[in-house]
């Protein structure tokens, strides 16, 4: 019968494994051998962390804000201290959460972290208005987390065998039993040390950019709406007129659609300014007012 041990050490090695797969394993391993330090460890990666996490779900990347005509534009600190210790934050959630964000992106998907709300107020006065900060990370922050964990049921499964335990099966004999409880088996010396995070909250959450709106919905709605009880009195020639109610139909569309597509919205909500900006009267420029408002330029 083959040892549970050693096919821990191939899963591991198994690209075609996935990590919440491989823990599962490890996890059944590790309540046989009652290991309560590895069996917290492998809890708090499937079922994602509250507080602190391993050095290894540290994530580092650049502070950007919202503004309603750039885009997201980054965030420059007069004390580099502090942009630094902003900068880098503790991604809590569960590795088959990180595993769906990574299989449902591209390569060139970009993730961000909102702050709480706290935090964005303070960050916002950077701006000189309030908006929605985030800290942008690149998908290999959670290729980094995955493989991490991967290299840790890997050395201690490696570890396991050296020290002579490797079961039958499922099954380990009293003998091994003993033996893992009795020779030290610290998580630590697999994976370093732990990371309080550097903002207190319970939000650790990481967002594909590419598949949400980063808007407010209800407020795009409200304008659109507005705007088609004012098309009438923009005085637009019959093109415009056509382009516009085109266009606004688009937005509609993606607000009631389950997965609304950011880049439509916003290519929309652009060709629908460059609308009002060739119109005149009052009404036309009350619109573009609205438009300004809106999280999307």
């Amino acid at each position: 019968m083959r040892s549970v041990v050693i096919e821990l050490q191939q899963d591991a090695m198994d690209k075609s494994v996935r990590t919440s797969d491989l823990l599962r394993k490890a996890y059944v391993v590790a309540r046989k051998l009652k290991l309560s330090e590895f069996l917290e460890w492998i809890e708090n990666e499937l079922n994602g962390y509250k507080g602190e996490v391993p050095e290894y779900r540290m994530a580092k990347g650049q502070i950007r804000g919202w503004n309603p005509y750039n885009g997201w534009i980054p965030l420059m600190f007069e004390d580099p201290a502090e942009g630094e210790a902003l900068s880098e934050r503790a991604c809590g959630q569960s590795i088959a959460e990180l595993e769906h964000l990574i299989e449902n992106g591209s390569s060139k998907s970009t993730l961000h972290m909102p702050y709480p709300q706290k935090i964005q107020r303070q960050l916002s006065q950077g701006f000189g208005f309030e908006t929605e900060v985030s800290l942008f990370v690149g998908q290999s922050a959670l290729i980094r987390v995955i493989d991490s964990v991967r290299n840790v049921v890997l050395n201690w499964a490696l570890k396991l065998e050296e020290d002579g335990i490797l079961g039958e099966g499922l099954s380990f004999s009293e003998k091994e039993k003993s033996s893992a409880t009795s020779i030290p088996q610290s998580i630590n010396n697999f994976y370093g040390s732990v990371h309080a995070p550097q903002i207190q909250q319970g939000n650790q959450t990481a967002i594909q950019v590419s598949s949400t709106i980063n808007a407010d919905s209800q407020a795009i709605t409200e304008f659109i709406n507005e705007l088609k009880n004012n098309i009438e009195q923009l005085g637009l020639p019959l093109d415009s007129k056509a382009e516009l109610s085109s266009e606004i139909a688009t937005v509609e569309a993606q607000l009631q659609s389950p997965k609304p597509k950011t880049v439509i919205v916003k290519e929309s909500l652009k060709t629908i300014r460059t609308v009002l900006e060739s119109a005149s009267g009052s009404a036309a420029g009350q619109m573009l007012i609205e438009l300004g408002k809106m999280v999307m330029g």
